[in-house]
């Protein structure tokens, strides 16, 4: 049997998720991104953040420092700091957080933070008051120019996302921004995420402005054809999609299924391929027929 590398496989997976116009999901919990001053005075004078954990995104990272942010009736401790430095100040926030901190807070693109509510930054004894910057971060798509292209959409571009899952969800008014630096990722705040039933590996599928939402449906299943000597059984189905998640299987895992056909063509993600294992399911594959 002819091995495919990780590598290969990533690819395989990619083409086929921007021919079907699917990006990966993934929830940004409270973060603060800090200026040179702001570190300055929180921390000492000429102090560098610790470097904790890479992100998504080429050249972000999460910072091993944690600060607390404070409102007028309340607090929020242990926020992570996101670097590298940023020119001004930003702190983003769930709407349930700001209830918390007892403000108004608006929904912004990052950067946008002029008119903006004020917080305190505190860290020890350090406190240092922002006159702007608290946010909402409005749910957005980060999309490489290449990828663009491949989505056809624009950098601005308002579309719709339908996140799958177990409660699936459509959001609506999610911004595309394009730049070089982008690696393609949809990011929602933890309140969408609880909304939409979030897991990591989660795919979100773009419905361009125009569209009717009724044509977007969960990947197709249905019980699977049977022979004349073969005995139809509730617990096989097939799958017809050119991606198999683990979304998909676990639908129908809960539903006793574990036989499953799949298209000779179709690629299992990673996380999917783990979810065989783990629960012992039996892959199938067929030859579809040519239309």
């Amino acid at each position: 049997m002819m091995q495919l590398s990780a590598e290969t496989i990533a690819k395989a997976v990619r083409k086929v998720m921007l021919e079907e116009s699917l990006v990966e999901v993934e929830a940004s919990g409270r973060h603060v991104h800090l200026s040179r001053e702001a570190i300055d005075y929180l921390f000492g004078k000429g102090y560098q953040l610790t470097k904790d954990k890479e992100l998504s995104q080429p050249g972000q990272f999460a910072c091993k420092e944690r600060i607390t942010i404070a409102g007028p009736k309340g607090k929020l401790e242990n926020v992570v700091i996101l670097g590298p430095e940023r020119k001004e100040c930003q702190a983003e926030i769930s709407m349930t957080d700001a209830v918390t901190l007892g403000l108004k807070v608006p929904v912004r693109e990052s950067g946008d933070i002029d008119g903006t509510p004020g917080i305190t930054l505190i860290h020890q004894d350090r406190k240092l008051q922002l006159e702007k910057g608290l946010i909402v971060a409005k749910r957005h798509i980060h999309v490489s120019p290449e990828d663009a292209l491949k989505l056809n959409v624009k950098n601005k571009e308002i579309v719709q996302v339908k996140v799958f899952g177990e409660r699936s969800l459509i959001f609506d008014d999610v911004v595309i921004r394009v730049h070089p630096n982008f690696r393609t990722r949809m990011h929602i705040d933890y309140d969408e995420a609880n909304a939409c039933g979030f897991q990591n590996g989660a795919l979100g599928k773009i419905i361009k402005k125009g569209r009717s939402v009724h044509d977007i449906s969960e990947p197709k299943v249905r019980n699977a054809a049977v022979s004349d000597r073969e005995e139809a059984t509730e617990d096989k189905a097939e799958l017809h999609q050119k991606l198999i998640t683990e979304n998909d299987l676990q639908k129908l895992y809960l539903q006793k299924v574990k036989k499953i056909r799949i298209p000779a063509s179709s690629i299992i993600t990673p996380l999917a391929a783990d979810y065989v294992r783990q629960h012992q399911l039996e892959i199938e594959r067929f030859k579809e027929k040519r239309k």
